[in-house]
């Protein structure tokens, strides 16, 4: 194998590690970014901490292959920015989602969420949803709102027996007065 096709084969092999690791990965269509436009989403997406890189189409169709993940082959063409989140994948829909509402030559084309591929339209819906963060809040406080009851209910019955109880004492302090 010569040295060219032993790079390229590297090459695929890491981005297959990548992409394995990654709960969200969005490729995006870059052309007609300013430099400052790309500069400034390079920042945010590594300030969210994920990655940003340009990746021959080449390497990420082979990567996508071998990944089995061909329902989005044909979205690969042309300049190809990969971003890349290792945590949540709301966040990474969300974040190219905005970036691309302010700067319309910034194209999502289509991207994986927790290993399933996913068209413009479902990641458009997915940068709806709420941040992990949030869901998880309010899942924590769907749990407790009936633990409260639970806990008010039971502390209502005992204030009735010990109201019941003091005015059993009162009514037989005043008999015996």
């Amino acid at each position: 194998m010569s040295d060219n096709k032993l790079k390229k084969a590297e090459e695929v092999k890491a981005l297959v590690e990548k992409f394995k690791k990654a709960k969200g990965i969005v490729f995006t269509n870059f052309t007609g970014l300013t430099v400052e436009d790309t500069t400034d989403f390079r920042k945010k997406v590594s300030k969210s901490g994920m990655e940003y890189k340009v990746i021959k189409n080449n390497i990420i169709l082979r990567a996508l292959k071998e990944l089995k993940l061909e329902d989005i082959l044909k979205f690969i063409d042309g300049p190809t920015g990969v971003v890349v989140n290792y945590e949540d994948p709301v966040l990474t829909a969300k974040l190219v989602s905005d970036f691309s509402k302010a700067h319309e030559n910034l194209k999502i084309r289509a991207g994986v969420i927790e290993g399933n591929p996913v068209i413009t339209s479902q990641l458009m819906v997915i940068a709806g949803l709420p941040g992990k963060d949030i869901l998880l809040g309010k899942v924590v406080g769907g749990m407790k709102a009936p633990l409260y009851k639970l806990v008010y209910v039971l502390n209502a019955n005992v204030q009735k027996v010990v109201g019941t109880l003091d005015a059993i004492k009162k009514q037989k302090e005043t008999v015996k007065q």
